[in-house]
C-alpha cells in the first residue's frame, strides 16, 4: 500500500471509529465543495444530531451593559485574537419515539455565505426535509427561521410548525412593525412568511406546554416575547435546547447581565439568563445553544463571578 493510500484509510477508519461524529461532501450556497460535519449523541432512547448553520461575527457594538475595552479583555480571555466573535448558528434533529422533529433551521439565504448551512447538512447526512414530523421554533428571528425562505418554497412539506402563540402575534402586529426602525421591519416580514409557509399545518400554545414523545416547549421570554427553549426527557435522560440565551459566550457567561440589540426586553432577557444559568448549573443539565459554538453541547457552572461554560464530552468509543 503506498503511504498516501495508508494515511487515507487510516484517517477515514479514525473518523470512523469516533462515535457521534459525522462527516459528508457537500455544496456552500456559492457551490464551492467542501464537507460538512455533525455531531450526534443519545439522550436516553433518542438521537440528537447538532448541525452547523455556520457563524455569523458579533462585535462589541451590539452588545449592551459592556464597554469595547471589556469585550476585548474577554475574547483575550478566551484565546480570541480578533474584534468580533464568530458566534456559531446551530440547529438540532431529534430522532426517534417514532417522530423526527427539527428545532430551528437556520437562516437559509438570508445572511450571507458564512451561514445557511443547515438544510444542506441535513441532507448530505440522509435525512430527507420530507422526513421531517415537526418543526419547534424557538423564535422567529431570521437566523432561525431563514431556512424555511428559499427560492423553492417551504423545504418541509409535511411538517408541522410549533411555536409561541405570544411569538405570532407579536411579529403579525402592524402597529409593532410600523413603530420598529426600518432596518428591523424584514424580520417581521420574514416572520410572517414563515408562519404562512405552514398554512393549516402551524400550532401556536401558550406557556410551557406539553408537546409529547419526551418534549416541553418552555417559555424564555426576553429575548423576543416568545421566545422559547426545548426540554427533551428520554429514558432518565435529559437536555435541554435553550435557543438564545446565549449569544456571545466568552462575555455572557462571566457577565450575565450583559444584553444584545436584538433583545425585544433586554430587562428581561437578561433575568431570564439568570434564571436559566442558575437552574441549569444547579441541576447539573446538559444544554445545547443555538450561538454557541459548533456542536453547542455542554454544562454551565457557577464560578466566583458569574458563570463559566464546559463543551460536553467527546464519545471517542
Amino acid at each position: 500500500m503506498k503511504r498516501r493510500d495508508f494515511l487515507t484509510s487510516s484517517a477515514l477508519a479514525a473518523t470512523a471509529g469516533l462515535a457521534g461524529l459525522r462527516v459528508a461532501p457537500v455544496l456552500a450556497q456559492d457551490g464551492a465543495a467542501g464537507l460538512a460535519v455533525a455531531r450526534s449523541f443519545p439522550v436516553g432512547d433518542r438521537t440528537v444530531t447538532a448541525l452547523s448553520d455556520g457563524f455569523l461575527p458579533i462585535a462589541a457594538d451590539a452588545l449592551i451593559g459592556i464597554t469595547p475595552e471589556e469585550f476585548a479583555t474577554l475574547l483575550a480571555d478566551a484565546h480570541i485574537s480578533a474584534d468580533a466573535h464568530p458566534t456559531g448558528v446551530n440547529a438540532y434533529l431529534i430522532e426517534g419515539g417514532g417522530e423526527t422533529v427539527l428545532v430551528d433551521v437556520g437562516t437559509g439565504t438570508a445572511m450571507g455565505p458564512s451561514l445557511g448551512h443547515v438544510l444542506a447538512n441535513l441532507t448530505a447526512f440522509g435525512t430527507d426535509p420530507a422526513e421531517i414530523d415537526r418543526l419547534v421554533a424557538t423564535h422567529l428571528h431570521p437566523d432561525h427561521i431563514g431556512g424555511l425562505l428559499g427560492d423553492g418554497g417551504n423545504p418541509f412539506p409535511n411538517a408541522g410548525l410549533v411555536t409561541q402563540r405570544a411569538e405570532v402575534a407579536f411579529w403579525s402586529d402592524d402597529s409593532i412593525r410600523d413603530g420598529a426602525p426600518e432596518g428591523v421591519r424584514g424580520f417581521f416580514d420574514m416572520a410572517r412568511a414563515a408562519v404562512a409557509a405552514f398554512g393549516d399545518r402551524v400550532e401556536t400554545v401558550d406557556g410551557e406546554t406539553d408537546l409529547g414523545n419526551g418534549l416541553t416547549l418552555m417559555p424564555l421570554p426576553g429575548h423576543t416575547p416568545g421566545h422559547s427553549g426545548v426540554m427533551l426527557e428520554s429514558a432518565g435522560d435529559s437536555l435541554l435546547i435553550w435557543g438564545d440565551i446565549v449569544h456571545v459566550g466568552p462575555v455572557q457567561f462571566p457577565r450575565p447581565e450583559v444584553t444584545i440589540g436584538f433583545d425585544t426586553d433586554k430587562e428581561m432577557a437578561a433575568a431570564t439568563r439568570a434564571k436559566v444559568f442558575d437552574m441549569v448549573a444547579t441541576d447539573g443539565l446538559r444544554i445545547a445553544g443555538m450561538h454557541i459554538g459548533f456542536p453547542g453541547i455542554g454544562y454551565v457552572e457557577k464560578g466566583h463571578s458569574g458563570y463559566g461554560f464546559t463543551p460536553a464530552p467527546f464519545p471517542y468509543g
